[in-house]
């Protein structure tokens, strides 16, 4: 694991072989925590496609906890991605994704919005409400104009959310 991470580039590549081949959630944290340390090469978009195709469902907590570090907040539309290209519904924590994808920028909110909508079913009440509160304060920002058809969609959304589970 610490490999990915190294100077050399052939290094790199056989830790990246080894985490495809070991494939499980211990792997994930480090993988993006490389990938958000690496310049755009070969390398960083096997990380990507590798990040992006977890099947794991332990990975989802890791990625939901990145989503806070405060190391990666300037890959948190890529994680975002990853948390939706993987499947992941992020129930219980729809408000951390909320506000991750309301303090960002178009591809953050883009990102954002495009997760929660593949969301069909909420089971924690509380969190749906929270994350309704987090998208009305960032609707009512000025500051959010160039993102607020994002906005709009994921109360929209929300909203839907919130209906079915009455």
């Amino acid at each position: 694991m610490k490999d990915l991470t190294h100077a050399n580039n052939q290094k790199v590549k056989a830790a990246l072989a080894a985490a495809k081949e070991k494939g499980d959630a211990t792997w994930v944290r480090p993988l993006l925590e490389a990938y958000a340390g690496r310049k755009e090469d070969a390398l960083r978009e096997e990380m990507r496609t590798m990040l992006g195709s977890m099947k794991v469902s332990a990975a989802e907590q890791t990625f939901l906890d990145a989503l806070v570090a405060p190391n990666l907040s300037h890959v948190k539309a890529d994680i975002l991605g990853f948390l939706w290209s993987c499947g992941f519904t992020c129930d219980g924590l729809l408000s951390r994704v909320a506000d991750a994808a309301c303090e960002g920028d178009f591809q953050q909110a883009f990102e954002g919005v495009t997760l929660l909508e593949q969301v069909e079913t909420v089971s924690d009440e509380k969190d749906l409400l929270e994350a309704q509160v987090v998208v009305g304060e960032a609707i009512q920002a000025d500051a959010k104009e160039d993102i607020r058809p994002f906005l709009e969609a994921m109360r929209t959304h929300l909203a839907l959310l919130y209906d079915g589970m009455q």
